[in-house]
């Protein structure tokens, strides 16, 4: 009789911590299940990730999805996973393929971001672009409650959250893609969570403010934690070797930038000549070439 009770306790917390018994096939093709109760969702390889992070005390989600339809799809996915609400909704980064999703889960949930984040979504989710994402999805009922929602806590470098026995270990990744970038580490279950600081076979868009020795110290240092999983900003979750494959990257591109420079060649035939064996397949060609400018920047002090 009390082994039964034991059972029936230790079955009563399970559905409490993990919801319903869902696994990622019943969610639909494009989510992933990384750790038990953690699941992350993109339609497409090169969109942003959303990800799902059950607890006992309420969902934790890193962004809110792609376009509006991905924001539906994880709202619909919760359904299945959880009675609890979202609690917390944490911003890798400010942009609107990150952030825009966030009507679907606040209120009740409290949007986290580094200081920013709300100044950048603003100019990013202007009134104007509100309206013409709107106007783009005339069929999705959802679209009725559209409205920006911004960050209600910004940190500042670091910052610690518990939820449940989860904990979320929250830093800036300074110039790395956004004015307002964040790395989230989750130690007990060794998943980093990188932004847009790398990608899997993509070109980041690296903005004129955008330092690649900046982004080789946030690799470093994500790299230090010794992660099981690294969930990149775009592309499928995977190993450490995605921390890796981007820092060869970034390091090749300075050194070989470095090396045309004291050959006296000028920005636009580096354009031209440098090449990076092993990306002929990456995603975003047409980013390149801003990230041979950063190089540039980087190289010559400019």
């Amino acid at each position: 009789m009390k082994t039964k009770l034991i059972c029936l306790v230790l079955l009563a917390f399970s559905v409490g911590f993990f919801g319903t018994k869902a696994t990622a096939q019943d969610l639909g093709p494009h989510f992933k299940k990384i750790k038990d109760g953690i699941f992350v969702y993109a339609e497409k390889p090169a969109d942003s990730n959303a990800t799902i992070i059950l607890t006992s005390e309420g969902v934790v989600l890193i962004d809110s999805g792609h376009r509006p339809p991905d924001s539906v799809a994880v709202a619909e996915a919760l359904k299945k996973l959880t009675s609890q609400p979202v609690r917390y909704l944490i911003n890798t980064e400010p942009h609107p393929d990150h952030t825009a999703g966030h009507w679907m889960f606040s209120p009740p949930a409290v949007i986290v971001a580094h200081a920013g984040a709300t100044e950048s979504m603003k100019q990013g989710l202007n009134p104007e672009r509100a309206r013409k994402i709107v106007a783009e999805y005339p069929n999705l009922p959802a679209m009725k409650n559209f409205r920006p929602v911004w960050p209600h806590i910004e940190f500042r470098d670091k910052m610690t959250l518990q939820v449940g026995d989860r904990w979320f270990e929250l830093r800036f990744l300074k110039s790395v893609h956004s004015e307002a970038d964040t790395a989230i580490w989750m130690p007990k279950e060794r998943i980093v969570f990188a932004a847009a600081s790398v990608g899997v076979k993509r070109f980041s868009n690296l903005r004129p403010f955008v330092k690649i020795t900046d982004t080789l110290e946030g690799i470093k240092m994500m790299r230090a934690l010794d992660p099981e999983i690294v969930v990149p900003g775009h592309g499928p979750a995977g190993t450490v070797k995605i921390l890796d494959d981007m820092e060869k990257y970034y390091t090749v591109l300075l050194e070989r930038a470095g090396a045309m420079v004291k050959q006296g060649k000028s920005l636009d035939e580096i354009k031209k000549e440098l090449v990076i064996p092993g990306t002929e397949d990456w995603q975003g060609k047409d980013r390149y070439p801003n990230n041979i400018e950063a190089a540039y920047r980087a190289v010559t002090g400019k």
